[in-house]
């Protein structure tokens, strides 16, 4: 029985996900990635003309799973407005704190342009789903009109990106939320409409 490509593709990306998030880019070998689902190089490869591809393969997966889990948050409507902010705010902190912080420090070290791309399309990515959060709030009186959302945007990650690392992260499970509580807070309470 043929496998289907798809699902070949998938186990592949999985794997490279696994080792890409705890090791970091320059630290894994595609043959590495292979043998450790039972495949070849040249599978791999078939699927993947480059190791740059996976990559990119990997990081939209992640970012993908990340949108669904916030699209949950944004598609809840109804009570407190400030609180569901203050969630969606918190999630996406969360996510930036526990799943890229080792591969995109190892990008920036072993290959900064590589490095740099993968951090501006994750700051993308993220900021096209808070965007139109934030205008909504600022349509419905609860943000501050006057605020450049995307240089507030620009801040909030790269605090988070400061704050905390995968470990930290983890450290606090069940509830990873809490290590952001202080800046979210501020975040949301600065951009307050008085």
């Amino acid at each position: 029985m043929l496998e289907n490509d798809n699902a070949v593709a998938t186990q592949i990306v999985d794997a490279a996900r696994g080792y890409f998030l705890r090791f970091g880019y320059s630290r894994v070998s595609t043959e590495e990635i292979a043998r450790s689902i039972g495949r070849s190089k040249k599978t791999l490869y078939k699927h993947f003309v480059t190791k740059e591809a996976l990559l990119h393969a990997v990081l939209a997966r992640v970012d993908s799973e990340a949108q669904r889990e916030i699209t949950v948050l944004l598609d809840e409507r109804g009570g407190d407005r400030v609180a569901r902010l203050r969630g969606i705010l918190t999630a996406v902190a969360v996510h930036m704190a526990s799943t890229h912080q080792v591969l995109l420090a190892d990008l920036r070290a072993c290959s900064p342009e590589l490095g740099q791309q993968a951090w501006r399309e994750r700051r993308q990515a993220l900021g096209a789903l808070l965007t139109p959060v934030l205008r909504e709030a600022v349509e419905e009186k609860v943000l501050r009109a006057d605020l450049a959302m995307g240089q507030v945007l620009s801040i909030f990650f790269s605090c988070v990106e400061g704050m905390a690392s995968p470990l930290d992260v983890a450290q606090e499970a069940p509830s990873p939320g809490g290590l952001f509580a202080t800046l979210v807070s501020l975040m949301v309470d600065g951009m307050r409409l008085r």
